[in-house]
């Protein structure tokens, strides 16, 4: 059977690979991004936010079986934390009564290794209230290297396990989990490990099992299984897609 599946963050990279292979499988896709893509909308502002919930509902007919928010941002502007949190939450919930029209509603959302980082719990708090007030009034360039982003994945990793929850949610049928991918062979991480002076930071940031990098169609293969009709029996889980690296940081701490 045809399901239709909203991809953000679709005109490259893991939303793209995504994209690639949901259609791939049959399925009709609908993609969001700045440029290229179907939906056409800036996830930075809430005007952007709404033209792309809007720019959905023109493109189904009343129903989505699935929704995918690859879109996102790593730099150390607040735009990271706009996109990476209400790009997510806003459009999801933006799309909440096309899903509740699918026999098998999905929900898959962008986390990160870098979440088992510490994070600024004020910003992530603010980020959980959707008090964008605040978050406006966040300094524009972070103090911290990788702070926003830390911050933003977080709060997404913890809105999705209470959503997932929720009985407007799960109690509907709507499963809403999470990807969380490591190291993943991009132009950017390439580019990133062949200079010598960001290599082992990188590295040491991210040991992993199997020495050698996940492709954009790895991630792509979960992602389809996730917002596919067979994955019903995960409700708020945040799949490390990581070759082994929460596991070798995390160990068996977290039973």
């Amino acid at each position: 059977m045809t399901r239709t599946v909203v991809v953000t963050g679709a005109a490259s990279g893991l939303g793209e690979a995504t994209a690639r292979t949901l259609r791939g499988r049959g399925d009709r896709v609908v993609t969001v991004d700045l440029r290229g893509a179907d939906v056409e909308a800036d996830l930075s502002t809430p005007a952007g936010r709404a033209a792309a919930v809007a720019g959905i509902h023109e493109q189904v007919d009343g129903r989505l079986d699935g929704i995918v928010t690859w879109a996102g941002l790593g730099g150390p502007r607040r735009t990271t934390l706009l996109v990476n949190y209400f790009g997510t939450v806003d459009v999801v919930a933006g799309v909440r009564e096309l899903l509740l029209a699918s026999e098998a509603p999905r929900v898959v959302v962008t986390s990160s290794r870098m979440s088992l980082e510490p994070a600024d719990a004020t910003v992530v708090e603010a980020l959980l209230r959707g008090d964008l007030a605040a978050v406006e009034a966040l300094p524009d360039a972070e103090t911290e290297p990788t702070a926003y982003y830390r911050a933003s994945k977080t709060a997404v990793a913890r809105w999705m396990r209470r959503t997932a929850v929720d009985p407007a949610w799960g109690g509907q049928g709507i499963t809403v989990n999470a990807i969380a991918p490591g190291l993943v062979e991009t132009p950017m991480t390439v580019g990133a490990l062949a200079d010598p002076q960001v290599r082992p930071g990188l590295l040491a940031a991210h040991p992993q099992a199997q020495d050698r990098l996940s492709q954009p169609t790895e991630i792509a293969d979960l992602a389809t299984f996730l917002v596919g009709a067979d994955a019903g029996l995960l409700m708020g889980q945040c799949v490390f897609a990581d070759r082994g690296t929460e596991a070798v940081l995390r160990g068996d701490t977290v039973w």
